[in-house]
């Protein structure tokens, strides 16, 4: 325990950190994606899925094991940045721009307002705070009606465009930390910088075309939000498109 908190007091041990950390966070947004896109397979496949997590006796350790990496990750990602910050500072009193501050800072700051939406995410979709009637619903097996949650939702087109918005910021904060996790973990060396290059980028692509295709599918009707005779009669259903 001394080692790792001896570790943490220096730079590289922070940036250590922050890769790590900010790996177990990929892993988890990968695999959000994988479940979210059992959407396309029908309603049965999502709500079976969302029961399945549900159920899990360690769902909730998960949980705040991953609210902890996500904190530590927004503590060290914060302590990092500043210290960069005031590394180059003499250069910023040469005369560097905002637009050159801001740009230095931006995992940062897409990172505070990333962790914002997080937030409004889990609130509005986990919690029903500001939700609609869909949120109560179940299917025919009994399991809640996550399938009629994320339609209602991003039927609506603030909340969809909102989201299209935060995934896009996602993607290029996810650029970045992609690429300084091969740096920092040692992999990203000049041999082989294109292969590293390209798996970022095959990484960030499928996460953000994953995320936004749902929204943009109810947008433009690319998916039919209506499925006769899925819902369960004790709720009233209203027509959604």
């Amino acid at each position: 325990m001394n080692r790792l908190l001896n570790l943490l007091n220096t730079s590289i041990g922070r940036k250590l950190a922050v890769a790590m950390s900010g790996l177990f966070l990929l892993l988890f947004v990968v695999g959000h994606a994988l479940g979210n896109l059992t959407i396309y397979i029908g309603p049965s496949a999502l709500n079976s899925y969302a029961h399945w997590l549900q159920q899990s006796p360690i769902l909730w350790l998960v949980r705040l094991g991953m609210l902890s990496i996500v904190l530590i990750h927004i503590w060290l990602g914060i302590k990092v940045t500043l210290e960069n910050h005031s590394a180059r500072r003499l250069r910023y009193h040469s005369g560097a721009s905002l637009w050159r501050r801001l740009f230095d800072q931006r995992m940062m700051i897409s990172g505070l307002i990333i962790f914002i939406f997080i937030v409004a995410h889990i609130a509005h979709l986990t919690l029903g705070i500001a939700a609609d009637n869909a949120f109560y619903r179940v299917d025919q097996s009994g399991y809640l009606d996550v399938y009629a949650r994320l339609v209602s939702a991003f039927l609506n087109p603030a909340i969809a465009w909102s989201y299209i918005a935060a995934m896009l910021l996602v993607g290029i904060h996810l650029k970045h930390s992609v690429r300084a996790l091969f740096q920092t973990m040692g992999f990203f060396h000049d041999n082989y910088f294109s292969l590293f290059e390209l798996l970022s980028w095959l990484i960030v692509l499928f996460v953000v075309i994953a995320l936004c295709s749902i929204p943009l599918a109810l947008q433009f009707g690319w998916l039919n939000p209506v499925v006769t005779g899925f819902y369960s009669p004790s709720f009233s259903v209203p027509r959604l498109a």
